[in-house]
């Protein structure tokens, strides 16, 4: 028997102790190793065997959700189940098996009463401290993130419908030019956007009119351009009030990150007067600051839509934020599919500058001028996309903390086409990663749908019951009953997930939903739209080159 010897006292104190026995580690057998090495899924051939191969998804285990995820309420039920076992009586009131009238009888009992007695002034000043500063301070400071907050609406003719899932589509093919791959049911051939006949015939269906993609266009001859809005499917547009010139109007304009033009429909268009009901008309000569520039500008798509026009310095006021000695890109030519165009009154791009199309030299898009002029605290702006019974908003300068309770992970931005591309290699089905090497992703808010890689496409809605690729509309639906597994993506080093209510686009016929998750085509990179969005809520650092990501609640 060993004993210990106390420093402190004078006296040495034996303490018996008990010999205590060392439990010795085995060791791990190799044979063991080598019956739990990584995991690897594949997947069998394709039914029709048409010469399809699955890749092999290795488990990654780099990759990881939030942090904050480990705090939920399964986690916080289980540690106290579990503390009740050990302690269960740690919360009894230690009074319980009291005469409650001996217990407020006896000198104890006074004390308290009397300490309540002294107490209850102090606490009636605190509530009245609480009420006189601190609550008008807390409405003050509201009030002032308020204004740093710009909100989103939807444009009056989307109210109750909005563009089909064709023009959703056919408007991401005209902007990336993407060739159809297998799964894609639009894309751009001899600079022209088309519909293609179907998954296994990939030649051209018909070309798609300008006036069938361009957000409020009429229908066109062989789709419907708009489809019934319904609550939790996406939006193709939202829209943002922006002031211009003194005194000036406010226009609404499409903010888009994958563009780099501020451009707003002018008086300078012919036969302008019959447009005054359905949109706002900027008028540089009506404006006390506005001062005509040289340089003109054009924008142009495959599908023959086109605006044009030339430039003006003036104040653009946006989310609080006045710049004064803003180049704004007046329309004075727009193509039949813009004049159709009954949802924004122009657009203002967020991308890099290198996208900016005035000639002969390139003009600071809104952003550039606000970081150099100084005008905001920090150079960067943030989006939080609406959803459902939630509205959503833009903010330059100014991070609001109070969107969720998830923490932002930034990564790095690869700006050399002006996009906000970042890395995104390794998705999730049902919380099991699978890696994509080499992948990366654009965060594009002028884009509704997601658009990946054919090879995860199929992954994924081979995971949903009764899904298949529909030939009429170009897309993969599943049923509306659905089962719909969790899905993520990953912006850098961690994954996001698209929340079940965003996962389709809208309804398709006979009991289907159209999918929000879509085919790329043959192009290099995903794209993350609106559907993806919806779920975040991001930060766009220009200054440091770097996006931040956190997860909605």
């Amino acid at each position: 028997m060993g004993c210990l010897q106390s420093k402190h006292l004078e006296d040495p104190v034996i303490v018996p102790v008990e010999p205590v026995e060392v439990i010795k580690a085995e060791p791990v057998e190799d044979d063991y190793l080598d019956n739990h090495e990584e995991e690897y899924h594949e997947y069998p051939e394709e039914a029709d065997n048409h010469g399809e191969e699955y890749h092999e998804y290795p488990k990654e285990p780099d990759y990881h959700v939030d942090e904050d995820r480990e705090h939920s309420d399964g986690y916080h039920e289980h540690h106290h189940e579990h503390r009740d076992r050990e302690h269960p009586h740690d919360d009894e009131d230690p009074y319980k098996h009291r005469d409650d009238y001996e217990h407020y009888n006896t000198p104890i009992g006074e004390l308290e009463n009397a300490v309540k007695e002294e107490v209850k002034p102090v606490g009636d000043a605190i509530e009245e401290v609480v009420d006189d500063v601190v609550k008008p301070a807390l409405e003050e400071v509201k009030q002032e993130v308020e204004k740093r907050l710009h909100h989103l609406y939807f444009p009056e003719c989307y109210r109750k419908h909005r563009p089909s899932f064709y023009a959703a589509y056919a408007r991401a093919a005209r902007r990336y030019g993407f060739e159809g791959g297998r799964y894609a049911g639009f894309c751009t051939r001899n600079n022209i956007v088309v519909k293609l006949k179907g998954r296994r015939d990939r030649d051209i269906d018909h070309e798609v009119p300008a006036e069938s993609i361009q957000n409020g266009a009429k229908a066109s001859m062989r789709r419907p351009c708009f489809i019934a809005l319904k609550e939790n499917f996406c939006s193709l547009e939202y829209v943002v009030p922006v002031k211009i010139g003194t005194p000036g109007i406010t226009a609404y304009l499409d903010f888009d990150t994958g563009s780099s033009d501020l451009w707003i429909w002018s008086c300078e268009l012919a036969g302008v007067s019959k447009y005054f009901k359905s949109h706002h008309i900027y008028n540089p000569r009506r404006s006390e600051t506005s001062e005509r520039e040289d340089g003109t500008w054009r924008i142009s798509y495959g599908d023959g839509s086109s605006a044009s026009g030339d430039v003006y310095d003036d104040i653009v006021s946006v989310a609080g934020v006045t710049i004064p000695h803003q180049s704004v890109e007046c329309a004075r030519k727009l193509s039949r599919a813009f004049l159709a165009d009954g949802g924004n009154d122009g657009l203002l791009g967020l991308a890099w500058p290198r996208l900016n199309t005035v000639e002969p030299h390139r003009v600071k898009t809104p952003l550039q001028n606000m970081i150099e002029q100084g005008v905001i605290d920090k150079p960067l702006f943030t989006v939080k996309l609406g959803g459902k019974n939630e509205s959503g908003f833009y903010s330059f300068g100014y991070i609001d903390n109070n969107v969720t309770s998830h923490r932002l992970h930034y990564t790095e931005v690869d700006n050399s086409q002006g996009f906000w591309e970042v890395d995104s290699q390794a998705y999730s089905i049902n919380e099991k990663i699978y890696k994509r090497r080499r992948n990366t992703a654009i965060l594009d808010t002028g884009t509704t749908l997601v658009l990946i890689d054919d090879d995860t496409l199929r992954h994924i809605y081979d995971k949903i019951d009764g899904s298949e690729y529909d030939d009429h509309e170009g897309g993969w639906k599943y049923p509306d009953d659905a089962r719909i597994p969790e899905v993520s993506f990953a912006v850098g080093d961690y994954l996001f997930v698209i929340h079940e209510e965003n996962f389709g686009f809208g309804p398709a016929d006979h009991g289907y939903t159209l999918g929000g998750i879509q085919s790329r085509g043959d192009q290099q990179f995903d794209i993350f739209g609106d559907v993806f969005l919806k779920n975040v809520y991001v930060v766009f650092n220009q200054g440091e080159k770097t996006i931040g990501v956190a997860q909605r609640d």
